[in-house]
């Protein structure tokens, strides 16, 4: 049986030691998960990224990082002032689940560009804030990350796209092998 691994890590001693939260087939992961293209509606994704650079024209902000505009320094710069990117986008009566999406567009979108993550639309969240699924798959071994979730926190400042886009590097470079995690599930508890 084929089998695709949902992983979130848990250190258990080194950091290459991981275990997975969930374990569920291609038939499971099929039922429950649509693959999304952030592109399909250009008028939605471009005026999410152009609503974003409207920020630093109109506030007279100056991006930390020239290209691209959705680079998470620039998206953190955009709740570094006393104007904050929520503020901006509530002059213009978008609500702030909208904010919230304009920036788990524009943060997908980076990671997808630059780290080759598949966006997926969860048909059935365990949490209202995680119906979208950034999902990374190597070696049949699967990270998730849950963008619409995270630019809440953003916008609540509990947390940053940069220390994101650390934690996602260091994840990368120590996620285990499917054959590896699989002897591991083997000989737990021997």
């Amino acid at each position: 049986m084929n089998f695709f691994k949902k992983l979130v890590w848990k250190k258990q001693g080194t950091q290459n030691d991981t275990v997975p939260q969930m374990i569920y087939t291609e038939d499971y992961f099929n039922q429950r998960f649509v693959e999304e293209d952030l592109k399909s509606d250009p008028i939605v994704f471009e005026g999410n990224l152009k609503l974003i650079e409207g920020y630093f024209i109109d506030m007279e902000v100056e991006k930390p990082i020239d290209n691209p505009i959705n680079h998470p320094k620039n998206l953190d710069k955009t709740f570094d002032n006393v104007i904050t990117f929520k503020l901006y986008c509530n002059g213009f009566q978008l609500e702030d689940n909208m904010v919230a999406f304009a920036l788990s567009s524009a943060i997908s979108d980076f990671f997808i560009t630059k780290y080759g993550f598949k966006l997926y639309k969860d048909k059935t969240p365990e949490y209202p804030l995680r119906f979208l699924s950034l999902k990374y798959k190597k070696n049949g071994v699967e990270l998730s990350l849950y963008p619409f979730e995270y630019s809440v926190k953003v916008m609540n400042l509990e947390a940053t796209f940069e220390d994101l886009e650390k934690r996602i590097k260091d994840k990368l470079e120590v996620m285990p092998e499917y054959e590896n995690m699989l002897n591991n599930i083997k000989n737990f508890g021997k």
